[in-house]
């Protein structure tokens, strides 16, 4: 192409105003569904909101109540247990649809189907199916009669973690199965025929190949599960995250402040977080 070519130009030298129309839709959605929300949540946290002087009692009193440490550990322990579950859970489901193209499109949609079902719903038909009288036990004690007592597994911490890994594990399972399906297999057989058993195949060559897809699906899983909010609401009753004592401090006694204070640190600990994980991530593709 001649280097005098008028689209040639144009990419060197994009039109400003065009490149300005092109990205306002983006602009425009992270500014009023990310920037506001979030400024205004610092703004009340700050007592800012209803024209008082700036204050960082309410982070004070959270860094000083007991509660907030467990909720913070219970908060990150579900999201790394739901992540990691998510990447177990993806890969055996990547192999099987790239095993054969009669599984390939049955395993998507199996895989896709819990982002269809709203989080809401979600929670509380799993918690009714793994209740002690629910389809789940039934079939284990009075159909199979696997067992003489049904499982306790509604309202507990185990129930918490599969309900969070049904629900937000298609995040890692759909670009895990994108990146098994693409796997030139030419790369496994070349390590298989060089005497490396299955398991090794799997570690060397097809682990580092894969590690990308998987942890930026995982990193979704993750932020997904940080702020989730109606399945520990209602599946685990007796377990306490960031996001359900926010919504307790405003249904409690309309504490929109401290409310606040914990929105901006969960919002502060998820991009900590999720940069921390990109660099881990840029680091190994590196690697």
């Amino acid at each position: 192409m001649p280097q005098g070519h008028p689209s040639r130009r144009y990419v060197a030298s994009p039109n400003l105003f065009w490149l300005a129309l092109a990205l306002s839709p983006g602009l425009l959605i992270v500014v009023g569904l990310v920037a506001y929300p979030l400024g205004l949540a610092v703004s009340n946290s700050l007592g800012l909101a209803r024209g008082q002087t700036a204050t960082i009692a309410h982070y004070l009193a959270f860094l000083s109540d007991p509660r907030s440490y467990w909720a913070l550990l219970n908060t990150f322990a579900l999201a790394f247990a739901t992540t990691a579950g998510a990447i177990i859970l993806s890969i055996p489901l990547g192999y099987l649809a790239r095993a054969s193209r009669r599984f390939a499109t049955p395993v998507r949609l199996l895989v896709t189907l819990p982002l269809a079902v709203p989080v809401l719903i979600a929670a509380y038909a799993l918690t009714l199916f793994f209740a002690e009288n629910g389809l789940f036990n039934s079939i284990l004690v009075r159909v199979l009669h696997l067992l003489s007592e049904p499982l306790t597994i509604s309202y507990s911490w185990p129930g918490l973690v599969i309900a969070c890994i049904w629900r937000f594990f298609p995040y890692t399972g759909l670009l895990v199965i994108s990146a098994l399906g693409t796997l030139d297999r030419n790369l496994e057989d070349a390590a298989a025929s060089t005497g490396a058993n299955p398991l090794q195949v799997f570690r060397r060559v097809t682990l580092p190949l894969i590690a990308p897809a998987a942890l930026t699906g995982g990193i979704l899983t993750f932020v997904s599960t940080f702020g989730t909010f109606s399945i520990p609401l209602i599946m685990g009753r007796s377990t306490e995250v960031l996001s359900v004592m926010a919504y307790r401090k405003v249904t409690g006694g309309f504490d929109w402040q401290s409310a606040s204070t914990i929105v901006v640190i969960m919002a502060v600990f998820q991009i900590a977080t999720l940069v921390g994980l990109r660099g881990a991530m840029n680091r190994w593709v590196v690697r």
